[in-house]
């Protein structure tokens, strides 16, 4: 590991820290927490968000007061409704469940032409109209999410190995920040988080003085370390954002 990429994996550390800290020094006595006796959890999404969910259930099992709830599906996306449509499907989620929180990760799937079912238009990948059509489907599921008054989060996707697909997950990003922030999610971005002080993919990071893989072989997807550093930004930032989360999502999240 070059000494740039462990000062970047130090800083995704102290970053990961900061939000725990975050979580963990919210005061347990705030008005608003006290009728909050569970908190639900519902991560939505594609392989990126299962992985998320996967890494968080041998945590869950030390805390009787959090239900986390798997609304994923691997190799799925937003731009393809007719194979997946998931507009409808996280609005079913969230009617069922009522979550607390809702943790969104989705798009690695999404690097291809927007296919319209009921139109059967077909908008070219980044677009003036697929950024449009793709943005509607975004603010569909965080306003389902609002609608049974849950939290909604948006995780945006990370740095990726190869470099004409990070770009367009870098793409694909502005778009999702763009539709989840004013539909009135709560945007976590990941990718300072997965790049190295140049900008560049990181691969490694240090615990205990030794490189650890961060990222799977595929350059997309995380390890399993990679992955509770993406949850406790994610965790984190919802305790900052919505303190009345924090005295039981709190010891949730310093945990992962």
């Amino acid at each position: 590991m070059s000494p740039l990429s462990r000062r970047a994996a130090l800083a995704m550390g102290a970053g990961v820290l900061a939000t725990r800290q975050a979580c963990a020094n919210t005061p347990a006595d705030r008005p608003e927490s006290g009728s909050l006796q569970q908190v639900s959890v519902l991560p939505v999404g594609d392989s990126l968000a299962q992985g998320l969910y996967l890494t968080l259930v041998p945590v869950l099992r030390r805390f009787q007061n959090v239900r986390l709830i798997n609304g994923t599906q691997h190799a799925t996306g937003l731009t393809r409704t007719d194979e997946h449509n998931w507009p409808t499907v996280s609005r079913d989620l969230v009617q069922r469940h009522r979550p607390d929180l809702v943790i969104y990760w989705i798009g690695a799937n999404d690097f291809r032409p927007l296919v319209d079912r009921e139109s059967r238009a077909r908008y070219e990948f980044g677009g003036t109209a697929f950024r449009a059509a793709y943005g509607r489907r975004v603010a569909a599921m965080v306003a389902a999410a609002a609608e049974v008054r849950a939290r909604p989060i948006w995780i945006g996707l990370p740095n990726m190995r190869n470099t004409p697909v990070a770009s367009m997950a870098q793409r694909l990003n502005d778009i999702q920040r763009e539709a989840a922030e004013a539909a009135g999610a709560d945007w976590v971005s990941t990718w300072e988080a997965t790049s190295d002080s140049e900008g560049r993919f990181l691969s490694n990071v240090t615990v205990d003085n030794l490189p650890r893989s961060l990222r799977a072989d595929d350059g997309v997807h995380f390890t399993d370390i990679g992955y509770r550093r993406v949850a406790a930004l994610a965790l984190g930032s919802a305790c900052s954002r919505h303190p009345e989360l924090a005295p039981l999502l709190g010891r949730f999240g310093t945990a992962v």
